[in-house]
């Protein structure tokens, strides 16, 4: 398992890709989310998204899973704040979106066990365009004994 001392700050995490479809975003919507965008075609064609889009709970969900995913390598020990997420752009029925991440910051804290990294993440299109940011905090384990912050390096 990494520790906090193996996050390398700002480099690129691909995360993998999600769709959703017609179906899933209308069941999520019914249940979590009930607004007619996100529920009914014609409704959501004459509201300002122009067209059903899922919701920025359920997109969110999506990128957030693929994102964990992609650090299960890492000694998380919880996750202690999911940052606000900005949407840019509706995610629509069923096209395909990006997940990438980027650690942004890893300190300790006053327990030399543990420490607190924070990931960035954005969602993109198919055409490149930042569908979505978010950000995530964890408290993660370090080294034995705390050891230093020395590993820690940055991306080129």
């Amino acid at each position: 398992m990494l520790k906090l001392e193996d996050l390398v700050i700002g480099e690129e995490i691909v995360c993998g890709s999600f769709c959703l479809s017609r179906a899933e975003i209308v069941v999520f919507a019914e249940k979590f989310d009930p607004q007619p965008f996100h529920l009914d075609e014609a409704a959501a064609q004459k509201s300002y998204f122009g067209g059903l889009c899922a919701s920025g709970l359920h997109s969110q969900a999506a990128a957030i899973g693929l994102m964990v995913r992609a650090i299960a390598d890492v000694a998380v020990v919880a996750g202690g704040a999911l940052e606000q997420a900005r949407f840019h752009v509706p995610v629509r029925p069923d096209q395909t979106y990006d997940v990438v991440a980027r650690w942004t910051e890893a300190r300790p804290s006053r327990n030399p066990a543990r420490g607190v990294a924070c990931i960035r993440g954005e969602a993109l299109d198919a055409g490149g365009t930042v569908v979505m940011r978010f950000g995530v905090t964890y408290v993660v384990s370090r080294r034995a004994g705390g050891g230093g912050m020395a590993g820690l390096s940055s991306a080129p």
